[in-house]
């Protein structure tokens, strides 16, 4: 290599020295996952999906990520042990879909029943509720590499690897993982905004047709979620409900209505729809005709024996005795006094069944409606 006519050896070495530098291999440091990796242009990663919908308000912007970080903490102390037994009893009702029982219980009326369009799109992990009690990042040899390839476009695709799924209510702008729960806490503990998902949108009512209600039944303190006047849901976890349900637009809990059914007799319906298989729900409308037919069924009534559906006759005692009496009588009256007795023996048995019939069919006795057939 020819040197510059103004080049001396000695400056040539500095030069080379830091041509070498330039081109050497990198650090071991450099190479570690655990190393944020270079982008060409200084800046994050960027993706080609559109942004799913956000909370519409900053209000509700602001609610929901509370509600995310309640549940991230609250998916943290369940997995050190420190929760149990005090979790409500539906978000453990179906085991391993504990994520869907706890949206339908902390957001009353969501359901994924009715579905919207299905689109590829990137989540605000701020939004997004996931289920992080079961891995982290503290149990992935390399994090970074999985969480790249978990943040990736790719992941929206339909039947891609590890591919992810979440419903979204549109209205409240608040999604949660229906497919890859797991990694929703996972990539926010790596630094992550956003995953890549198929995303469904799902409707919820309006905020003037929810209304919440302030009662207490048997000194213990209760709130209640009202749609449309009708159907009513008994709040699991009002201290996560009310604030999102508030900032949506909702009012603030008031007192029960008092044209409405007693808060004792919905209590006692709702216990009676925990115990079956479907929503905790009591419809209202049903509730005050069952209501007005159990205080029908109290009234007094003019009624037969044959009408009391809860008293059975003794039929061999009956029949022995107002049957096979009158027989007998007339038979051995027959027998010891021919051509005296029998008219007396027609009317004794005339009146036995007479009597019987009488006392069986008609309306001699009173009882409630309730006990009548």
């Amino acid at each position: 290599m020819s040197l510059p006519s103004d080049a001396t050896p000695d400056a040539v070495a500095p030069a080379a020295t830091a041509a070498t530098a330039g081109t050497g291999l990198p650090t071991v440091d450099a190479l570690l996952d655990e190393q944020p990796p270079a982008d060409v242009d200084g800046g994050a990663p960027r993706y080609r999906l559109p942004q799913a919908a956000v909370p519409p308000t900053i209000m509700l912007q602001a609610a929901v990520a509370r509600l995310v970080e309640q549940k991230e903490r609250i998916d943290r102390l369940a997995r050190e042990g420190l929760l149990d037994g005090l979790f409500p009893a539906e978000w453990s009702a179906v085991p391993g879909n504990e994520l869907r029982a706890f949206v339908g219980s902390v957001v009353p009326f969501a359901s994924d029943s009715v579905r919207g369009e299905t689109i590829a799109a990137r989540v605000p992990l701020k939004y997004l509720l996931g289920q992080s009690h079961r891995w982290g990042r503290d149990d992935v040899a390399e994090p970074r590499s999985l969480s790249a390839f978990l943040a990736s476009d790719e992941r929206a695709n339909a039947g891609a690897a590890d591919a992810a799924e979440v419903m979204l209510l549109g209205p409240l702008g608040l999604g949660w993982a229906q497919v890859g729960r797991s990694r929703v806490g996972f990539l926010r503990a790596t630094g992550a905004e956003s995953l890549a998902a198929r995303v469904t949108a799902l409707p919820y009512p309006a905020p003037e047709q929810l209304a919440l209600y302030q009662v207490s039944v048997a000194g213990a303190s209760q709130v209640w979620c009202v749609l449309d006047n009708r159907r009513l849901r008994a709040l699991s976890a009002p201290s996560l409900t009310v604030p999102l349900l508030t900032a949506y637009g909702v009012g603030a809990p008031q007192a029960w209505p008092a044209q409405w059914p007693d808060p004792v007799e919905v209590d006692a319906e709702i216990g009676l729809a925990r115990s079956g298989k479907g929503a905790n729900e009591v419809d209202l409308v049903r509730l005050v005709d069952k209501i007005q037919r159990n205080r029908a069924g109290e009234a007094w009534s003019s009624a037969s024996l044959m009408q009391l559906h809860t008293w059975v006759p003794r039929w061999r005692f009956f029949l022995a005795s107002f049957i096979g009496l009158p027989a007998a009588l007339l038979l051995i009256a027959a027998l010891a006094l021919p051509g005296r007795v029998e008219a007396a023996a027609v009317a004794a048995a005339l009146g036995f069944a007479g009597g019987a019939i009488a006392a069986l069919a008609a309306p001699w006795i009173y009882a409630r409606r309730k006990f009548l057939s």
